[in-house]
């Protein structure tokens, strides 16, 4: 009975370690802070926001796939998976628009690790670079199953160049709009 108590312990006093040296292993792209948002017709800002929700990008080390994933960090749970299907829509370098930013879509294949729940999803991002106020973003994420999410909030931080660069890299067509 004792050892199993104590193989228990050890297992939970570990694990932690090995989540934290794996996520060192996933540099973040991009850092959204989610300010406001809507599932389906509700307003879920405030539940958001008090589990410190947020979405990353980010790549796997020594893998060129571009991850995204919707974090609930209070509660210790993420929607996480690749992308593809890229297509950058427009892209403004802040000559023709006030702003320079970028809009694109693409297809998310995501895994909840609060249930078994996967799938794909349908992803619209407006990405704004303000150098005064600091970046934003919008996005509206469409389910397999038609639930409809959409979030709103700042970019944590400098939104790192070589997402820019991979999306274009991955785009098959740029439509500019």
């Amino acid at each position: 009975m004792y050892k199993q108590l104590f193989f228990l312990f050890l297992i939970l006093m570990v694990t932690p370690q090995i989540s934290k040296a794996q996520k060192s292993d996933s540099p973040i792209w991009a850092k959204f802070n989610i300010i406001r948002a809507i599932t389906g017709n509700k307003d879920s800002s405030k539940e958001l926001v008090r589990a410190g929700a947020y979405t990353a990008f980010y790549t796997k080390k020594n893998n060129d796939t571009l991850y995204m994933a919707n974090v609930f960090s209070k509660r210790s749970s993420e929607s996480y998976g690749p992308i593809d299907n890229i297509k950058i829509i427009r892209k403004s370098n802040g000559k023709e628009f006030k702003y320079e930013g970028v809009v694109f879509s693409f297809e998310w294949h995501y895994k909840n690790s609060y249930d078994d729940e996967q799938g794909v999803a349908r992803v619209n991002v407006i990405l704004v670079k303000d150098k005064q106020k600091g970046s934003s973003f919008a996005m509206k994420l469409l389910t397999e199953d038609n639930q409809f999410l959409e979030y709103e909030g700042e970019v944590e931080g400098v939104v790192n160049d070589r997402i820019f660069e991979y999306l274009e890299e991955k785009n098959h067509s740029v439509e500019n709009l």
